[in-house]
């Protein structure tokens, strides 16, 4: 394997849940910080960047806020030229709403306010999502307001759970008239806006970055559309799955253990 200056990591390809790490990841992690590497981690749990890295910290790893890459990052490169010549309303994330006021939006209390400029919806699930929200959001796209959604999937794993993602709140709003038809943006993980973002951290280095991964399809399919090489970790997918994926990563290793093995064997061979 090359010898790489910068690392993406799924999040989801580290924790297992609330109080266990994938094996080895302490010592991947540990490993790349020992040899100087940029090391950046991706997760669409915006509203817990903070929970994050704390709960990182509490594995023994410790990482600043700017290394956790979220779609908050997208939202404000997606509005960084006309901040404030648009009306935002924010449907569940008070983070959202925090910092796209910080940078000057016009940030709606309910559909029945005076409008400035463009109108957006955007659709994030938290736990404190009320009824009055979605039907405010609702009246708004009615009227010819722009969608903004953090994740087009109905459901998705999170920790060790599956759990609703906006793309089911989506499908709510957009039922009624064709997708091809509504002003939709996508901010996650897989969205051409965080791709955006990831190419200023690349800083033209698409030869020296790697996207480490346990997912088939959405991250080695982020890696490739960058143009950097890309590591799946199979786990317990079968030889069968891994030969059939349609997108190919440039390495696969069988868990963070062999690839921590390779690392440190790298490590080696460039000591000596």
């Amino acid at each position: 394997m090359k010898d790489y200056k910068i690392f993406f990591f799924h999040l989801d390809s580290l924790i297992v849940t609330n109080h266990v790490t994938f094996p080895y990841t302490n010592e991947v992690i540990h490993l790349l910080k020992k040899q100087s590497k940029k090391v950046y981690f991706l997760t669409n749990q915006l509203d817990r960047v903070t929970s994050i890295k704390k709960q990182l910290e509490s594995f023994g790893l410790k990482v600043a806020l700017n290394q956790i890459i979220t779609p908050m990052h997208a939202i404000q490169d997606y509005f960084s030229d006309r901040i404030k010549m648009v009306s935002l309303f924010i449907v569940g994330s008070d983070i959202i709403k925090e910092e796209m006021r910080k940078k000057g939006s016009h940030i709606l209390a309910s559909s029945t306010e005076k409008t400035k400029g463009e109108v957006y919806v955007i659709l994030s699930l938290t736990n404190t999502l009320e009824i009055e929200e979605l039907q405010d959001a609702f009246s708004l796209l009615q009227r010819g307001a722009k969608l903004i959604m953090l994740n087009p999937n109905l459901n998705g794993p999170i920790l060790n759970e599956i759990l609703l993602e906006s793309g089911s709140i989506g499908r709510v709003f957009t039922s009624e008239q064709p997708i091809s038809r509504l002003n939709i943006n996508v901010m996650g993980k897989r969205s051409i806006w965080m791709q955006q973002v990831l190419l200023k951290l690349l800083h033209h280095q698409y030869g020296q970055a790697v996207m480490v991964s346990h997912s088939f399809t959405s991250h080695v399919a982020i890696g490739q559309a960058l143009g950097i090489d890309t590591v799946l970790l199979t786990g317990d997918q079968t030889q069968e799955e891994v030969l059939n994926v349609k997108q190919k990563p440039t390495y696969t290793f069988s868990s963070l253990e062999e690839f921590y093995d390779e690392l440190k064997g790298k490590e080696l061979v460039e000591d000596q």
